[in-house]
């Protein structure tokens, strides 16, 4: 059942900065997206997985986010089986220079991320040393993507609270759960359902924390 979110609503008169995020199961969805005609203002792409995958249609998601006005971003899918160095240089040279209007690089991490064959024992230290590569190479801050079970179970490091999180999480309150680790902080997007409609298209819905001078804050 899809379901249809007013973008456009407000909160205690705050503003709502929503967006949603795409890869090649969504096709060629954002040649027919405008911020000029609707309320989105942020559209993610998936960019690349492990150490060899590129998502098909990356290079035209990246390019026509921009063109058609939305403020856009990119993350890369993480596998806990593949070395995080090469995993964090293949996304950085897959991605190229960000933009002072793009969002910081964002990694996910979720259930599929943790291979059979894992190390489980390294699994936050490698993790840890993915994001402090992409950290040093763009002077950005990398935003993390999980859901409460695998923050929970895997995320349970103190220092991953310095990292933005992006909490999947689709419940139908006024606000998501958090894993532990970021109870004092708090999410920065929320990724509140799966099932969006955009005309034939069906998407991820994903609200920022914050109103338009908050949002700004993450470009500078």
């Amino acid at each position: 059942m899809s379901t249809t979110i007013n973008s456009s609503e407000t909160t205690n008169n705050n503003e709502i900065i929503a967006g949603i995020d795409v890869s090649h199961f969504q096709g060629n969805e954002i040649d027919y997206l405008n911020s000029s005609s609707n309320q989105l203002k942020f559209v993610i792409c998936k960019a690349t997985e492990g150490v060899t995958y590129t998502d098909p249609d990356f290079a035209n998601n990246w390019k026509m986010i921009k063109q058609q006005g939305f403020v856009r971003g990119a993350y890369h899918f993480y596998h806990c089986a593949d070395d995080p160095t090469q995993q964090a240089n293949f996304f950085l040279s897959t991605l190229g220079t960000l933009e002072s209007t793009d969002f910081p690089p964002i990694v996910d991490f979720e259930e599929n991320s943790i291979d059979q064959g894992c190390n489980k024992s390294t699994i936050q230290q490698n993790l840890l040393t993915f994001l402090s590569i992409l950290q040093q190479k763009t002077g950005r801050t990398p935003i993390l993507y999980t859901d409460n079970n695998i923050g929970n179970s895997e995320i349970t490091d103190p220092v991953f609270a310095n990292y933005p999180l992006w909490i999947a999480d689709y419940n139908q309150g006024t606000a998501p759960s958090v894993p532990t680790v970021w109870k004092e902080k708090s999410w920065t997007i929320w990724q509140k359902t799966a099932s969006y409609s955009l005309g034939s298209f069906t998407n991820d819905y994903d609200v920022f924390n914050g109103n338009s001078g908050v949002f700004s804050k993450l470009f500078l």
